[in-house]
């Protein structure tokens, strides 16, 4: 059994059906996300972790040109160092995105272009890998479709960071490559993808490390005469993707020493059982209905049914050692997201510790379905052989891609309008300070120091509070996250008095400068009651402004405690 089942396919050749699959699932893209493409300016799934994720993109793409030594030091959380780090810091989509907003782009867009691109990635992705696998484009876009479009992506369609899963199927190519010849340039390009997969989602690349070393290590043990001459390559894989992800796999490892682990029964929580591979999507319209009652919250990983049943056709005798490998993957992966009631996740959990910060071990189910559309593309591949003639070719597989599409498709997507300015009272905030707001252009490097502001009520709305800090970049008390310090889990119980002299005084001691009470955020009572109390507390307290914005107002008061 071959390592390859056919040769590689030639250079001029995987140029031009990298273009073609490329503006293949472009449309694709936009067709199944629909309306996504047509509100890609203002309008996300949304107003929570949609909403973190577009600030860490523009806070990178802010903060690398600015002052890159502290990249990871969101503006969030104030006092904390390394908040960047407490939920997904998205380097390499940020990089991707920044020349956007360089020229101008609105954070919303910057996020939904990169969101929509990594469905059109993971598709060009895993037709590539696919078409050197089987030898057949047709069915690399098959498998393309399977990947990219798995109904594990809808379900997680606001969890950006779990959608970033492109540089996967470009590892296993960069792999499989490096296996069939033993070049270092391979080596290098493996390692590449894999500190891409770590800059982009820390979550899948720690998944896609396990899925690598199952498969690798089948396909090295299939040829044990070669598998020592492959060593130095994937040793050099291993120092590149070590090198280049060292800087956040470092402030991850300095952040979780503040904001600690997952406890084992939150891990237990997250882990999947059987019926939850019987799960789709809610909005599925094929599935949805009948599969709900095998659903849970983060544990909907039904696949599909054509992937499955391509994957059967694969692995139908005659096997080959590459179908074996991916098989064998496949086991691991669905185990893995088994988590606690598996067999496997229990001793990595206790012995590699990059893994006690994954919540939701389920959340392997994206690599489940790469494993299937390997499979699923070999399977295609044989339907294909079987059928004569270029045209009765394409019309299988374009039966076959329409099968794949309904398996996946859902109902056109409930999206939220979000602000593309902010509120005029951070203009106001801006000039109390003495500085000339524009919220057209990004910061730089000769303005002011930011102040600290802390926006009532705090924990309920931070991730738009921490959207509107894109346009000014000022120090928030406040902060949205996949952690939360003692510290700042402190400040909130205190708050809960706010104002009174322990509140105030606690925010003196951080360097608190102005306080923004956000009306739209509150009951019509609250609100006026809290404002009362600041008025009522001047000096202390100086209104600064009072405007109207979305059937309510705010109010901004600078802080000056005597």
């Amino acid at each position: 059994m071959a390592l390859l089942d056919t040769p590689a396919a030639p250079a001029s050749s995987t140029t031009r059906y990298t273009l073609t699959t490329l503006i293949l699932f472009t449309l694709l893209t936009v067709a199944v996300t629909w309306p996504q493409a047509r509100h890609a300016t203002d309008r996300v799934s949304d107003p929570g972790d949609p909403m973190l994720n577009t600030w860490a993109l523009a806070w990178v793409a802010y903060q690398l040109p600015y002052s890159p030594a502290h990249v990871f030091d969101g503006n969030i959380f104030h006092p904390e160092r390394r908040t960047l780090a407490y939920s997904e810091s998205l380097l390499a989509p940020a990089v991707m995105g920044a020349p956007l907003r360089y020229m101008g782009a609105g954070p919303i867009l910057v996020y939904n272009l990169l969101l929509l691109a990594s469905f059109v990635l993971s598709g060009v992705g895993t037709a590539l890998l696919v078409r050197d696998l089987t030898g057949n484009g047709l069915a690399g876009v098959i498998a393309g479709a399977v990947f990219a479009f798995l109904p594990f992506r809808f379900d997680h369609y606001p969890h950006f960071q779990l959608l970033q899963a492109q540089w996967m199927p470009l590892a296993l190519w960069a792999l499989h490559r490096l296996l069939a010849g033993g070049r270092l340039v391979w080596g290098v390009v493996l390692g590449l993808a894999v500190a891409g997969q770590a800059l982009s989602s820390m979550y899948n690349a720690l998944f896609l490390g396990i899925f690598l070393v199952a498969v690798g290590g089948v396909l090295l043990l299939a040829d044990l005469p070669r598998a020592r001459s492959r060593l130095r390559p994937l040793a050099l894989s291993v120092l590149v993707a070590l090198v280049i992800a060292a800087p956040v796999a470092i402030a991850h490892s300095r952040a979780s020493d503040v904001v600690g682990n997952r406890a084992r029964a939150e891990v237990e929580a997250g882990s999947a059982e059987w019926r939850h591979f019987l799960a789709a999507p809610e909005q599925s319209w094929l599935h949805g209905r009948w599969s709900r009652p095998f659903a849970a919250p983060e544990r909907r990983l039904f696949p599909g049914v054509l992937a499955v049943v391509l994957s059967i056709v694969a692995l139908w005798p005659p096997w080959s050692t590459t179908r074996i490998a991916y098989l064998v993957g496949l086991l691991v992966a669905i185990d893995i997201s088994r988590g606690l009631n598996g067999w496997l996740y229990g001793p990595i959990y206790d012995y590699l510790h990059a893994f006690r910060a994954l919540r939701v071990p389920a959340r392997m189910g994206i690599t489940v379905g790469l494993a299937l559309a390997v499979l699923g593309g070999y399977g295609a591949a044989r339907i294909l052989g079987a059928v004569r003639g270029r045209a009765a070719s394409w019309g299988v597989a374009a039966v076959l891609l329409g099968l794949v599409l309904a398996d996946s498709w859902v109902a056109p997507l409930s999206l939220r309008v979000m602000a593309t300015s902010p509120p005029e009272s951070y203009a106001d905030l801006l000039r109390d300070k003495g500085e000339q707001p524009d919220f057209r252009v990004i910061r730089r490097r000769s303005d002011p120091a930011p102040a600290v502001l802390l926006e009532l009520p705090i924990a309920r709305q931070d991730a738009t509070l921490m959207y509107y800090s894109t346009f000014h970049w000022q120090s928030l008390v406040n902060g949205y996250s996949g952690f939360f310090s003692e510290r700042y889990q402190g400040l909130l119980m205190q708050l809960e008095r706010f104002p009174d002299p322990e509140s105030e005084a606690a925010l003196e001691a951080i360097g608190t400068r102005y306080v923004m009470v956000h009306g739209e955020f509150m009951r019509e009572g609250e609100y006026r009651r809290l404002i009362a109390a600041l008025d009522a507390r001047a000096p202390d307290f100086r209104l600064v402004s009072r405007r109207p914005w979305h059937g309510s107002e705010i109010s901004l008061y600078a802080f000056y405690r005597r």
